[in-house]
């Protein structure tokens, strides 16, 4: 039980990360964050204006209120200042419901109480977006409890039948405007998921390679090492496995050949693509400055393989210290790098592993 909380918690964790990251990728978070801090000072706003004129009565009420303004004021200093991890995220989310559920029960009019509980659609909305099924649920569960107290409120005046109507009104707004969200967004994932594989493979294609090498780079802290290593590997005479055997053979030669460096860069951080036709390339992270054992396990994987395909292997590494600034410019230094000496180990009659003109195997 306790290892499918985990993965799920980890699911959540990833899904939230990549929507951020679709974000980012469009210069979309600025106008999020102002949307968001927007949203939160808004609901600061409307508090302080209830509070001064039409507000609640009693100092308990006026109690809850004042929680519910701090609750906004601290949504608009999150967004203000950056944007949220997922935990940030989450909290943002449970201190919005909140306030809002405070705020509706402590509002003495039950019609003004019932009328905040569309309130909750926009943080529904917001956790439907970017975060997990059960939070969204958990945010229903709190609106319906908080719409049916304003519900029973309304129907003690004598008004039954409004109440029951405006509730169902609640609810259906809090229902669909979250499913058809989260429903979008899963939609969404799994086309953004297929848009950065290879069909063929499932490795990563090259826009994707490039961009999920910036996180591994990123990421430093986590994998504790110190070189960049780029590994570009081109299969040897390739056409020649398409024309004797068919293109069904070469298929499923492109197919093991993938599997086999998924194979050979086990332990280490890494990331594999497929950057068109029979070439692929790798980023890993080493412990050293040494890239041969990397290039030797690749080499010898892919010769060892029933299909009869060998490769050419070329390497480049450098410091991560170096990779600091502008990754991708980098990136690309380094693949026309191991680019070239790939070609060096072709020249030489392949199925060899070089490093620029130096060979490994």
């Amino acid at each position: 039980m306790a290892a499918a909380l985990s993965s799920r918690w980890r699911s959540h964790v990833h899904h939230y990360e990549w929507m951020s990251d679709y974000l980012a990728a469009r210069r979309m978070t600025t106008a999020v964050r102002a949307m968001m801090g927007g949203i939160a000072a808004s609901l600061a706003v409307c508090l302080v204006v209830l509070l001064r004129f039409d507000g609640p009565q009693g100092p308990v009420p006026i109690a809850m209120t004042w929680v519910a303004f701090g609750c906004g004021i601290f949504g608009v200093v999150l967004w203000a200042w950056r944007w949220p991890t997922h935990g940030q995220s989450v909290a943002f989310a449970l201190v919005s419901n909140v306030a809002i559920a405070l705020s509706c029960l402590a509002y003495p009019n039950p019609h003004g109480a019932l009328l905040g509980c569309i309130s909750f659609a926009t943080i529904a909305a917001y956790i439907a977006f970017f975060h997990s099924t059960t939070l969204v649920v958990y945010n229903f569960a709190v609106t319906a409890v908080v719409g049916v107290i304003a519900a029973v409120r309304i129907a003690m005046t004598g008004h039954a039948a409004m109440a029951v109507v405006d509730l169902f009104i609640v609810v259906q707004i809090n229902i669909a405007m979250p499913l058809a969200i989260h429903v979008l967004v899963r939609a969404l994932g799994v086309d953004l998921a297929r848009a950065d594989r290879d069909p063929l493979t499932g490795l990563f294609n090259r826009r994707a390679f490039y961009a999920h090498s910036g996180k591994l780079l990123g990421g430093r802290p986590a994998h504790g090492g110190t070189h960049l290593a780029i590994v570009v590997v081109d299969l040897d005479d390739f056409k020649r496995i398409n024309d004797t055997y068919g293109h069904q053979v070469g298929d499923e030669a492109l197919i093991a050949v993938s599997q086999a460096l998924s194979r050979a860069v086990v332990g280490a951080p890494t990331v594999i693509g497929r950057s068109g036709g029979e070439e692929f390339v790798i980023a890993a992270v080493l412990e050293d400055d040494n890239p041969a054992p990397l290039a030797e396990r690749i080499c010898e994987e892919i010769a060892a393989l029933p299909e009869p395909v060998t490769a050419s292997v070329g390497t480049a590494y450098t410091a991560l210290d170096a990779t600091r600034g502008n990754l991708e410019s980098t990136l690309d230094r380094m693949v026309q790098a191991a680019d070239a000496a790939m070609y060096e180990a072709k020249r030489a009659g392949g199925n060899k592993c070089y490093h620029f003109s130096e060979p490994y195997c």
